[in-house]
């Protein structure tokens, strides 16, 4: 269920909770698939610094929401930068486009193994008129 719901929102902020000293920057990611292992894949632009600075595991979290959806997911998990050509190729389950997006020099994969997430429901609470709220407040005074 929690899959379908990342795959109908599709975009999230990425943020990083390593204590490293470099750290790679919170993002909006736009474009996710998830594998067949249940991981979540996705492309950033490539940071500036070496990306051997980088910790290879780090750990993260992961927002998804969409405007006019009544719902959200968050997400943590275990983020993997993936560098070797090797890893891109044992991306099972992704598409031909998400591959692709991989292979290209600007952009660093990412894949999160999720660790917990949680659906959140942001239907908007029914309000009562102040009428009905300040007899309600009354009647649990004196009753």
């Amino acid at each position: 269920m929690i899959k379908a719901k990342i795959l109908e929102l599709r975009s999230a902020l990425f943020f990083t909770e390593s204590a490293s000293l470099v750290q790679l920057p919170t993002h909006v990611v736009s474009e996710t698939e998830i594998d067949e292992k249940g991981d979540i894949w996705f492309v950033i632009p490539k940071p500036v610094q070496h990306i051997d600075a980088f910790d290879k595991e780090i750990p993260a979290k992961l927002d998804f929401s969409k405007k006019g959806l009544s719902f959200f997911v968050k997400v943590t998990g275990t983020a993997y930068l993936i560098t070797g050509q090797a890893e891109m190729e044992n991306a099972a389950g992704l598409s031909a486009e998400m591959q692709e997006k991989m292979k290209d020099a600007r952009s660093l994969a990412i894949r999160i193994s999720i660790q917990d997430a949680d659906l959140i429901d942001n239907t908007p609470k029914p309000t009562k008129n102040w009428i009905h709220s300040t007899s309600m407040q009354l009647s649990s005074w004196f009753f």
